[in-house]
């Protein structure tokens, strides 16, 4: 990190210098030598600051997935504060923020009517800091080469056959029949709301639940989108 900052002085002293020619025409004198150095020192000390300001900011990533819970299928999307990937941004001491404050909600909808099936509703979010497994309704997300965390949109029930919207705090599970649906996410990052839309495809069996292809009715194998 030191020999990080020297350069960086040095390299900010000689755009000095050479901006100081281009507007007097001259060579600093003693004096002047004294100002652009601490001008220098000044700047490159702010320089990290800056370039954390820009690329140290929490960023949420969203991963849609198919998965099996407890024996059976579910629609799920995992969330994803990923950290710096840039060794010169690493080196120059920038670090990944923590998101200070996730959480998510649900809004379904009928593709075909654009009828609103299931209002808004808060998502149980479930995190790797959650030794229950009972889920949160408000997390901290910290900087993660992997998943750090994840909602539930719908699971098929066996028992009944059919996918099961889960329920929130005040509201019960509500079924839903065959079709195709959007799914808006808002997800609410440090006060910043942000929404997502994918659409999803109910059919007969458990391995009608998928994801469809982002905006597209048509199935998406894999189920997932970052």
């Amino acid at each position: 990190m030191g020999r990080i900052l020297s350069v960086l002085i040095i390299v900010v002293l000689a755009v000095i210098c050479l901006a100081f020619i281009g507007i007097f025409g001259r060579f600093p004198d003693e004096w002047e030598w004294v100002g652009i150095v601490l001008a220098g020192f000044g700047l490159a000390m702010a320089t990290p600051s800056i370039f954390q300001m820009f690329w140290g900011r929490a960023v949420v990533e969203l991963q849609f997935e198919v998965y099996p819970e407890n024996s059976e299928r579910a629609l799920a999307i995992f969330f994803k504060n990923p950290t710096v990937k840039s060794r010169i941004l690493r080196m120059l001491g920038v670090k990944r923020e923590v998101v200070q404050s996730l959480t998510a909600e649900i809004r379904i909808s009928d593709v075909g009517s654009n009828t609103i099936i299931v209002p808004i509703r808060q998502a149980r979010i479930y995190s790797d800091d959650d030794p229950s497994d009972s889920g949160n309704n408000r997390i901290v997300l910290p900087p993660t080469y992997s998943v750090g965390a994840s909602i539930m949109v719908a699971h098929w029930d066996n028992q009944q056959k059919r996918a099961i919207i889960p329920p929130d705090r005040r509201k019960q599970p509500l079924p839903l029949g065959e079709g195709c649906y959007r799914a808006d996410i808002i997800i609410i990052v440090d006060g910043d709301p942000r929404i997502i839309s994918r659409q999803f495809v109910v059919g007969k069996e458990a391995d009608d639940l998928i994801w469809a292809s982002k905006n597209s009715p048509t199935p998406d194998k894999e189920g997932s989108q970052s």
